[in-house]
């Protein structure tokens, strides 16, 4: 027979308080510090091969410190992370949720890629993460699937899925979402509408957590008009960058004698790398340098090495060389110093301004001017109302002694234009339109450009061929010279239109305007330089209609 026993006579079972206590406060520490959590309880796949313990890198842990901070300061995460390929942004989110979901009741984590291998992948980490943890930590599953991770007791729920997918991560409520690899996401205006009507708002927000992570893919998509107007404080989304120098994977010991002589075009590539490095906190060494040539010259091309492994948030966001109008390597060969380009006095120097517009997104008012075959100066002015831009663009004129200014009157350009005419300026401003006709023709006689601003990008791009010239070494600048397309469907060049940059999610070129305007017309400094000297200066805003500030 069974044998039975009378719990009521069984001597209770003590624990120790200190052990107790060790043991609450390990658990708490667990549920509270990701990074502990992760060194101790997770596993993932190491790039040497095998399994490895959690050890949160340099980016990861950038990436952890800003989503912390963001966290406690308005409860809740909304993030944006551009970075560089294989940095462990994934495999950090990942760790992440799958920490929040395995300690909390009642939460669901979703996880939407932009490729049906890469969800695959995405969730392989996080089950290996559950099936390496340790037991006493592992909560019970109630399914598990190859998409799907429940947690029966907490009623919390992990699960993956794959954009362009029709319905997908619609319907029920997500606490923590990650959006991998964003701006190669297709629909993902709709993707993103639909998943955030499934994320709780208002007073039901706090806890919850957004974050959305990508390689770049140009100038365009969903993640490059969240990163604008991160950059321009609109909304609460917060940007995080990680570099390429960050990854201690990404240095190779160069051969003897490498490096004892660079050309013109990689002193380049490195100063500019070495200027990003500046802004967040490294230095460039010989094995990275060394890295970085080998790396551009697998995969071919110096813009696609910037885009896959950016130093800078801009070069994530480039125009692809192959769809720009400008040529990328163009652009970049004239960045570099070019000492035999001499000043010479008889060369006018002409200016344009682009004012901001209205209905762009982040537009910025550009200023600046070329004299020959040298662009001396481009500025970016934010936030300008007009007494304010006028001003500024008197000062201009004055500091660097223009013979011509070009102004852009389409939308606020016409009375900025009106304004510096009536002020003194008469003999130095002109206006520009580009929708107006163009007059070059192909030998032919046939129509060579669509409109003014086309046969102006066309004339700079000859300019630019032609060489030797040189441009501003100005990130925000180069940007702007790679992102606009263009179309010879007619027979004839067609740049693409502001209103179709902006339906693909693409800022204003505004610096590349600025250049291009540059070319409306031939100025000559001879018969202007006698005039200018005529010129009066008012600066008094109510003479000019605006009333006294």
């Amino acid at each position: 027979m069974p044998r039975t026993v009378d719990i009521t006579k069984l001597e209770p079972v003590i624990v120790p308080k200190e052990r107790f206590d060790g043991e609450r406060k390990l658990r708490l520490k667990m549920s509270r510090d990701f990074p502990f959590y992760a060194r101790n309880l997770l596993k993932v796949l190491s790039k040497g091969g095998g399994i490895a313990p959690f050890e949160l890198n340099r980016a990861q842990l950038h990436i952890h410190e800003a989503l912390e901070k963001q966290n406690k300061r308005i409860g809740r995460v909304r993030a944006l992370v551009c970075k560089a390929r294989q940095m462990g942004c994934s495999t950090y989110v990942a760790g992440r949720f799958y920490h929040r979901v395995s300690h909390r009741k009642g939460v669901n984590a979703f996880v939407l890629s932009h490729a049906q291998d890469t969800t695959k992948k995405l969730f392989k980490i996080t089950r290996l993460m559950y099936d390496e943890s340790d037991g006493e930590f592992k909560p019970s599953t109630t399914a598990a699937s190859t998409n799907e991770l429940s947690f029966g007791n907490l009623k919390s729920t992990y699960y993956v899925g794959t954009a362009g997918t029709k319905g997908v991560g619609r319907g029920g409520t997500v606490h923590y979402f990650h959006g991998s690899e964003v701006g190669f996401w297709l629909n993902a205006d709709e993707h993103f509408g639909g998943i955030m009507q499934s994320i709780p708002t208002g007073t039901l927000s706090e806890g919850t957590e957004v974050i959305l992570a990508s390689t770049g893919n140009g100038p365009h998509r969903k993640l490059y008009e969240l990163f604008q107007d991160a950059i321009e404080g609109k909304g609460e989304y917060q940007f995080i960058f990680t570099p390429w120098h960050w990854s201690d994977e990404y240095r190779q010991a160069p051969p003897i004698g490498w490096g004892q002589q660079e050309s013109p075009h990689e002193a380049l590539i490195y100063q500019q790398t070495e200027k990003a490095l500046e802004v967040y906190g490294s230095v460039l060494d010989k094995e990275q340098k060394y890295w970085l040539e080998l790396k551009r010259t697998e995969l071919g091309s110096d813009w696609l090495c910037r885009q896959e492994y950016p130093g800078i948030p801009d070069e994530a966001f480039q125009q692809s060389g192959t769809e720009s109008f400008f040529d990328a390597e163009l652009v970049d060969e004239a960045r570099m110093p070019k000492p035999e380009i001499q000043d010479i006095f008889e060369e006018a120097r002409v200016g344009a301004l682009d004012p901001a517009g209205s209905t762009m997104k982040g537009d910025r008012t550009g200023i600046g001017h070329r004299v020959g075959r040298r662009m001396e100066n481009i500025e970016y002015h934010r936030g300008l109302k007009a007494p304010k831009l006028v001003d500024m663009v008197k000062k201009y004129i004055q500091k660097w002694d223009l013979d011509r200014l070009f102004v852009d009157v389409g939308g606020l350009g016409g009375p900025i234009y009106d304004f510096l005419r009536d002020s003194g300026y008469r003999n130095v401003v002109r206006p520009c339109n580009g929708a107006n006709s163009a007059v070059d023709m192909n030998p032919d006689g046939s129509r060579k450009y669509a409109n003014k601003r086309a046969e102006c990008y066309g004339r700079c791009k000859t300019w630019m061929e032609d060489g030797p010239v040189e441009i501003p070494n100005n990130d925000e600048f180069r940007t702007d010279m790679l992102c606009t397309k263009y179309t010879r469907d007619k027979g004839y060049l067609q740049m693409e239109s502001k209103k179709e940059m902006k339906a693909r999610g693409v800022k204003s070129p505004d610096g590349t305007d600025v250049l291009v305007y540059t070319f409306t017309e031939k100025v000559r400094p001879s018969r202007l330089r006698e005039y200018r000297e005529s010129v009066k200066v008012e600066t008094v805003y109510d003479e000019l209609g605006f009333g006294l500030v």
